[in-house]
C-alpha cells in the first residue's frame, strides 16, 4: 500500500468517524505528522504512527508490515513470542525473551513505537504480578502510566472515546486491578466502555469478537457478583453469541456458568429451567475440553454446587 493510498484512507475513516485530528493523533504523534500522513508525504518517522492510527480509527493494522520499520517489526514479533510463552504457562521463556528484547533495544540502539513500548511494559507488568514480585496497587500504577504513554489525558472518569488495540487491552487489564482492589463500580464501567467500543466501532469484527468472549465473561462475573443479575445475563448472552461466531472455547463454560448462577438467583419465571439447561450444557463442555485444552479445575465443582443447591 503506498503512501498516498494510506493518507487518504486515514483522512476518508477519520471524517467517517467524526473525529478530529487532535482527537486521532493525542498521545501517538504531533497534528502536523498526522497532516503529513493524510497527505501522502510521511517520512520513515511517521511511518511507525500509522499502525496505532489504523487501530485508533477501528482498523487493523495487520496489512502494513511493509511499512514499519524493521527494527519496530522484529521487536513486535519477539513480544508475541513471550506471550505466546505466557499463555503456555512458561513465564521462565516469557522472561527470557523480554530481557533479550530488551538487550536488543538498548545495546543495537532500536528504536521502537510507542505502542510496542506499551507492550512490553504491559506484558512485564502482569509477569512481575504473576510472580509475586509487584502489589496489585502497583501493577495498576505501572498499567495507568503505560496507557497515558498515548492516552495522555486518561483518568477513570475520562476514558479514551478513540483507541487502539493495545489502549483498549490495557485498559481492559486496568479494570481487572481496580476490581481487585474491590473498586467494582469503576471496573464494571471501564468494561462496558470497552465493550461498546468494539462492539459499534471496530471494523475488524473477528478480531473484537474474540476479544469480546473475554471480556464478557470478566464482566459478567463482576455484575452476577454485584448483584446486578438482569445486566449479568444479558452480557452472557453477548458472550455466548460472540463464542459461537469465533468458534472460540476458552471461556464458553465459564460464561455459561456465570448465566446460569444469575438465573438461578434472580429466579423469575423459567430461569430455572434455562439456568439447569446451562450448568449441565457448562459441565459437559468443560469435561470434555479439559481433555485438550486448558479448563479452570473449579470449574465442575462450582457447577455441581449450583445444581445442588438450586437445580436438583
Amino acid at each position: 500500500m503506498d503512501k498516498l493510498a494510506v493518507g487518504n484512507l486515514i483522512k476518508s475513516r477519520r471524517k467517517e468517524k467524526k473525529c478530529t485530528q487532535e482527537e486521532l493523533c493525542s498521545g501517538i504523534c504531533s497534528i502536523a505528522s498526522l497532516s503529513r500522513i493524510e497527505n501522502g508525504k510521511a517520512g520513515n518517522r511517521e511511518k511507525s504512527y500509522i499502525p496505532s492510527l489504523f487501530e485508533r480509527l477501528g482498523m487493523s493494522a495487520d496489512s502494513l508490515n511493509e511499512i514499519i520499520s524493521e527494527d519496530d517489526y522484529s521487536v513486535r514479533q519477539m513480544i508475541r513470542r513471550a506471550n505466546q510463552a505466557n499463555c503456555f504457562g512458561d513465564r521462565e521463556e516469557a522472561w527470557r525473551i523480554l530481557a533479550e528484547t530488551r538487550t536488543r533495544i538498548n545495546n543495537d540502539g532500536h528504536k521502537i513505537s510507542l505502542a510496542n513500548e506499551q507492550r512490553l511494559l504491559t506484558i512485564e507488568t502482569e509477569l512481575s504480578r504473576r510472580d509475586g514480585k509487584i502489589t496489585v496497587e502497583d501493577e495498576q500504577c505501572r498499567l495507568e502510566n503505560a496507557l497515558r504513554m498515548t492516552a495522555v489525558n486518561y483518568t477513570p472518569d475520562n476514558l479514551p472515546a478513540y483507541m487502539t488495540n493495545m489502549e483498549h487491552q490495557i485498559l481492559g487489564h486496568i479494570a481487572i486491578t481496580y476490581y481487585e482492589l474491590e473498586q467494582s463500580e469503576t471496573a464494571i464501567r471501564i468494561y462496558y466502555h470497552v465493550k461498546n467500543f468494539l462492539e459499534t466501532y471496530v471494523d475488524d469484527k473477528m478480531y473484537s469478537a474474540g476479544q469480546l468472549t473475554h471480556l464478557c465473561y470478566n464482566l459478567s462475573k463482576m455484575l452476577g457478583l454485584a448483584g446486578r443479575y438482569d445486566e449479568c445475563i444479558s452480557v452472557c448472552h453477548d458472550g455466548l453469541d460472540w463464542h459461537k461466531y469465533t468458534g472460540l472455547e476458552e471461556t464458553y463454560p465459564l460464561t455459561m456458568y456465570n448465566c446460569a448462577w444469575s438465573l438461578a438467583r434472580r429466579n423469575k419465571e423459567g430461569d430455572l429451567e434455562e439456568a439447569k439447561k446451562l450448568a449441565y450444557g457448562s459441565l459437559e463442555l468443560a469435561n470434555v475440553m479439559s481433555k485438550y485444552i486448558r479448563v479452570s479445575p473449579t470449574l465442575a465443582g462450582h457447577i455441581q454446587k449450583l445444581i445442588d443447591e438450586y437445580l436438583s
